[in-house]
């Protein structure tokens, strides 16, 4: 174990004390520890206890959508990045450490055994809170969450008082306490019950060979609320159908300052000119369909004298990649800056005044900004069912295993002064979208049976405010927070692991 405190004025520090997001600081962290294995971690956990009691909290991949780890009261910090080993073990299967991140582990199970993890396309979010909180990215209508392969969890407890923090291994064979602990390392998220250093699955899906890429525009002048919702209903139509797993969208509706929307579609192949023909077919099927879409919006022209109609606002790219490069081109991690985000779960299609609220405000600019200043701002809607679905809702952690959509409300800016107003805007957009279920996705609320609560892994403080904790926690987990909850109070009774959002004991 290494450790670097305020008092040695290491030029490191400073960036220890913070994450991706710019918003959020630990002003007043003493001491930073620096994990290198699981008996280190153990001595760093009973040390830290030991001096600042609750006050201690975990750093992986530091994107911190909330200031849960990087805040005014953390006074010391777990380090874990240098967790970051890959490997095979051969009683316990694939292992990666809680310390790497997406790209690390794409590249180890990549290279080494021909393998991937249905993670997400961010490279540098850290595996160990993004595993446990349900993980899920481009392959996982194919393959499904990353928890739904997680056979076993490493982790340091402190679950009592008078014994010091140990390391000990759960999986899926566990018994009793310990296979509750393993359940809910199962999309129940970190920071909650202990340290996390390693990761095991016993099995993993190959890799594919190649992925097509193809990415349609559409211009912002050229929409209507009505264009829209034809497009949202065949986005519903496509994450509905049963034999394009293989396909994973990404619908970002950008504001109108962007001056276009983007639907980025991957399809995963074999390298066989079989696959490559069926697939190739597949994807002219859709373009063909979303060109009927927005013709329907203008009069026809013909575009090179062949007969064929392409709309002036519509524009389409499809590009062959090999498995590597597909995930190198579509890594969705940005730059550092500051931002605001909030989710949803959807089990079914956006109504038409969904698509009326969602055009409206994705127009709107607020006070003391300009246009310009919006271009970062987005809603992004994820295809989801496929294999998801397959899995029962107290099988893992995740509860939402019927929906067919996440959403991702995202803003983005880099002055702390315009803090206010982006967050206003954001909150103002969620609220639209969801007033009819008390300005959140509350299924309790909803009669249609649509919306279904939020995730976990993209936490919203906001929600606290607008529901309360409880409120919130059964957003997340719905009919699984009780056992959560059990789990809670058995191994981490003293509450050491805690933040704004995580699991309450009671």
């Amino acid at each position: 174990m290494k450790k670097v405190s305020v008092e040695e004025n290491d030029s490191r520090f400073p960036s220890f004390k913070q994450g991706f997001n710019q918003r959020w600081y630990a002003n007043n962290c003493n001491v930073v520890y620096l994990c290198e294995n699981a008996d280190g971690t153990a001595a760093a956990l009973e040390e830290a206890i030991s001096r600042f009691d609750k006050d201690v909290k975990v750093k992986c991949g530091g994107h911190c959508y909330e200031n849960f780890v990087f805040n005014e009261v953390t006074k010391a910090i777990l380090d874990v990045t240098s967790l970051d080993d890959a490997g095979y073990d051969e009683d316990r299967g694939y292992y990666l450490g809680a310390g790497g991140n997406n790209w690390e582990a794409f590249k180890s199970l990549f290279r080494d055994f021909g393998k991937v993890l249905p993670a997400g396309s961010c490279y540098s979010v850290g595996l160990g809170g993004h595993i446990c909180g349900g993980g899920y990215g481009l392959l996982s209508r194919l393959n499904g969450l990353t928890v739904d392969w997680l056979t076993g969890v490493e982790l340091v407890v402190k679950d009592k008082n008078d014994q010091p923090a140990r390391t000990i291994y759960v999986s899926k064979e566990s018994i009793g306490d310990e296979q509750d602990l393993f359940w809910a390392h199962c999309g129940g998220g970190g920071g909650n019950f202990g340290v996390i250093t390693k990761y095991y699955f016993k099995n993993l899906p190959d890799s594919p060979e190649c992925a097509f890429l193809t990415t349609y525009a559409f211009q912002w002048k050229h929409l209507s609320a009505k264009t829209l919702y034809k497009l949202l209903e065949w986005y519903e139509g496509f994450s509905l159908k049963k034999d394009n797993w293989n396909q994973f969208g990404l619908f970002k509706l950008n504001h109108k300052a962007n001056g276009e929307i983007h639907l980025v579609i991957q399809t995963a192949t074999e390298n066989s000119d079989e696959a490559l023909k069926r697939n190739k077919a597949l994807i002219e099927k859709q373009s063909k369909e979303l060109t009927e879409i927005c013709e329907h919006q203008i009069a026809r022209r013909p575009i090179f004298g062949h007969g064929a109609y392409f709309p002036s606002e519509m524009s389409t790219n499809t590009i062959l990649y090999t498995y590597y490069e597909a995930t190198q081109t579509l890594n969705g991690s940005g730059v550092n800056q500051r931002g605001k985000y909030k989710s949803a779960y959807m089990r079914k299609k956006f109504s038409k005044r969904d698509a009326k609220v969602i055009f409206k405000q994705l127009q709107k600019v607020p006070e003391g900004l300009t246009k310009t200043d919006m271009t970062q701002s987005l809603l992004q809607v994820d295809s989801y069912s496929g294999k998801i679905n397959n899995v029962d809702s107290n099988a893992t952690a995740i509860a939402q295993r019927d929906s067919i959509f996440k959403l991702q409300f995202q803003t983005y800016w880099t002055s702390e002064k315009d803090d206010p107003k982006y967050l206003s805007w954001i909150r103002e957009f969620y609220g639209a979208v969801y007033k009819k279920t008390g300005g959140t996705p509350n299924p309790k609320l909803d009669p249609t049976n649509n919306v279904d609560g939020c995730y976990y892994n993209y936490p919203d403080a906001d929600l606290n405010e607008l529901v309360g904790k409880q409120g919130a926690m059964e957003l997340y987990f719905l009919e699984n927070l009780d056992r959560l909850k059990a789990v809670k109070r058995r191994w981490d009774p003293n509450n050491y692991f805690n933040s704004e959002q995580s699991i309450p004991l009671i």
